[in-house]
């Protein structure tokens, strides 16, 4: 049986999906398999990071660039190749439609205001998180994690030794892939292509999906608590609707936002 017949049984109307738990979409990943898959590419750049932040900071730069350049170098060749291997494998083609199962799109009217507030959600949970959450988990679980992981997501010494203009340059590049190519990539991967491959397990599958997404961030384990939290409403959404395009403009939108607060405070640190 199809997916189509499951969710339209012949002779009946279609079902109320706001009624109706979504049904398995796609052909179903092993648990072991699927958690490989979130995880790879994620202990991938954290061996980057690991590498390359004490260069980074050699250079007069924050930290968090070591981050910035993981996006291009390391996630989005592995997450893209991983998708475009499956679809060749199982069509032939490089073409995403066969991979990509959540397709579902929202009109305008219904995208902007739920997008605004799973953003809004966010935002505000982040903030609370920071301030009472995440540091202290880091100070007392995470203490024995080297400092190239504990120290670069802090913008340290920012401005102090490299050029405004190099800044402004790499400003720039992180807004163009740590602001709109990683997230979209990161969306078509996990919500597109890795969540409908676990949606046999009903409305556990989102939250499987999004616990596995933050444990992904190895990097920065004492946030995880804070990232089920703030993105569970995204993916459960993304989920119920289908909709992959949901999850792309929630990701794009809270990463742009970070990104625009990071670069006040990189380029005012340099003025």
């Amino acid at each position: 049986m199809t997916a189509t017949e499951l969710n339209h049984p012949r002779g009946g109307a279609a079902p109320d999906r706001r009624s109706t738990p979504p049904t398995a979409t796609a052909e179903q990943h092993p648990i072991a398999w699927s958690v490989l898959l979130h995880l790879l590419p994620g202990a991938a750049l954290t061996v980057f990071i690991v590498l390359a932040a004490p260069a980074v900071r050699a250079m007069g730069l924050p930290s968090v660039f070591a981050l910035f350049a993981g996006i291009p170098l390391v996630i989005v060749p592995i997450e893209l190749g991983i998708l475009l291997a499956h679809a060749k494998r199982t069509t032939g083609s490089f073409s995403l439609r066969a991979t990509v199962v959540y397709r579902e799109r929202l009109p305008a009217r219904r995208l902007v205001p739920i997008t605004a507030g799973l953003v809004a959600w966010f935002a505000v949970w982040l903030v609370l998180a920071t301030a009472v959450l995440d540091d202290w988990i880091a100070a007392r679980f995470f203490g024995w994690i080297p400092d190239a992981i504990l120290q670069f997501s802090m913008v340290q010494e920012a401005g102090e030794s490299a050029p405004t203009a190099a800044l402004i340059v790499l400003v720039v590049v992180a807004f163009v892939f740590n602001g709109v190519v990683g997230p979209v990539t990161e969306e078509l991967y996990f919500r597109g292509y890795l969540l409908p491959r676990i949606d046999r397990l009903g409305r556990w599958a989102p939250v499987l999906n999004t616990v596995l997404f933050s444990l992904y961030h190895l990097w920065t384990p004492w946030q995880n608590l804070t990232r089920i939290i703030g993105l569970l409403p995204m993916t459960w959404l993304a989920w119920r609707r289908r909709s992959t395009q949901l999850a792309m403009a929630t990701h794009v939108t809270v990463n742009l936002v970070f990104l625009l607060g990071l670069a006040a405070l990189i380029l005012g640190g340099g003025a």
